[in-house]
């Protein structure tokens, strides 16, 4: 499963990009769904079995998500 991470700014999301390479786990960086574009042009993706791996890498790079959501049918619901 996908989980979207929110970051609140372009800035942040960009730091989050060089923290999560720098941890070597797989992301993509994408743009914002439409339903979350109000808290940033740009959202991190992970898969659901780096996701607990990500959340630890951002926190230690001082970058934690704002929130995360996961995609159920054609909603994305804040975990």
């Amino acid at each position: 499963m996908e989980y979207i991470l929110t970051f609140g700014s372009t800035h942040n999301v960009l730091k989050a990009e060089r923290v999560l390479k720098d941890a070597n786990l797989e992301f993509r960086l994408m743009p914002a769904p439409k339903d979350l574009s109000r808290y940033c042009d740009l959202v991190i993706a992970v898969n659901g079995a780096v996701l607990d791996r990500a959340k630890g890498a951002l926190a230690r790079g001082d970058v934690a998500p704002k929130d995360v959501y996961r995609k159920e049918g054609s909603e994305y619901v804040k975990v």
